[in-house]
């Protein structure tokens, strides 16, 4: 390397405004990207639970009239202000535990591994589920809006 090339690097700034740009437009991209998925949720109270397994609704709840309705034999419903939901699905079980004076509904039990769907928070609002992969199980809110995500 000769001398003078030596010196241009030496006397070379760091970024060059072409840099700064790039690294100003990627920032701006992920603060967007942020804002995308942070921000739009519904944070309103829920109205009601749904409960799915393999795609059918097995279980509906309603908080403001305290009336559920289970479809099917393979649904068990005890209890009276913290209701207990138990569905038997081929080859294990899931508790689903709604607790009607704080509106809230959360997975107690399950037989499944990683019981990933126990650890969940319990939904209290129209932005969240709770899904159990190995049994396909999906809680969701009434007011719950799908945005065209498989969950698998």
């Amino acid at each position: 390397m000769s001398l003078k090339k030596v010196r241009s690097v030496k006397e070379d700034r760091g970024f060059k405004k072409a840099d700064l740009i790039i690294y100003g437009i990627i920032l701006l991209l992920v603060a967007v990207m942020f804002i995308a998925v942070f921000v739009p949720r519904d944070k309103s109270a829920m109205s009601g639970v749904r409960v799915y397994a393999g795609g059918e609704v097995v279980f509906e709840y309603d908080f403001t009239s305290k009336e559920y309705k289970a479809y099917g034999d393979n649904v068990t419903v005890t209890g009276g202000e913290i209701l207990t939901v138990r569905i038997d699905i081929k080859g294990g079980y899931n508790v689903l535990e709604i607790n009607a004076s704080d509106r809230t509904a959360r997975m107690a039990e399950a037989d499944c591994r990683g019981q990933d769907c126990v650890h969940t928070p319990a939904i209290r609002d129209n932005s969240g589920i709770i899904y159990c992969s190995p049994h396909g199980i999906k809680i969701v809110p009434f007011g719950h809006e799908e945005d065209g995500t498989v969950l698998m």
